[in-house]
């Protein structure tokens, strides 16, 4: 379950799917978040493993802290919240940051990833069998989030 709101996006001309998140009025900024979808953040197999290994030891204790992205947005997160923000806004914008559940992002990065597999797949742009092995990795990290998930609000 999302606790945010979000549209899918079919964008053929690049053969990407892009999630919208700037939809949903209760995340400030999401759009800095769909930004960073597929420029800060690519949508390759092992860029996606890479970066949701880390923010799955950043949720188990594992790490303190983890960095990314530099092409659109700075990405920082720590054990709780993904802070995104915008590297072309002006100093006193107020519009230049966005925070966000550090479970709730691994998961809006997790469908990404999969509807992005699903969709380059069926456009032949990919392998079908590379595609498999990517949304089978997906879902049983899905799992493993939602166990976390449950953990924490056993806490």
């Amino acid at each position: 379950m999302f606790k945010y709101r979000y549209a899918i996006e079919y964008k053929a001309d690049f053969n990407e799917v892009i999630l919208d998140l700037g939809i949903d009025s209760s995340l400030k900024n999401g759009y800095l978040i769909t930004n960073s979808l597929g420029s800060d953040i690519f949508g390759d197999s092992a860029t996606i493993q890479e970066e949701v290994g880390k923010l799955i030891e950043l949720l188990k204790g594992k790490i303190k802290l983890y960095e990314g992205g530099g092409n659109v947005n700075l990405i920082r997160s720590d054990k709780f919240f993904t802070n995104f923000e915008d590297i072309f806004a002006e100093d006193d914008e107020e519009n230049r940051t966005c925070e966000i559940e550090k479970v709730e992002y691994v998961k809006i990065l997790l469908l990404w990833a999969k509807e992005n597999f699903k969709y380059k797949s069926q456009r032949g742009v990919i392998m079908k069998e590379e595609a498999e092995g990517a949304l089978d990795w997906i879902k049983k990290i899905h799992i493993e989030i939602c166990e976390i998930e449950r953990q924490q609000v056993e806490w």
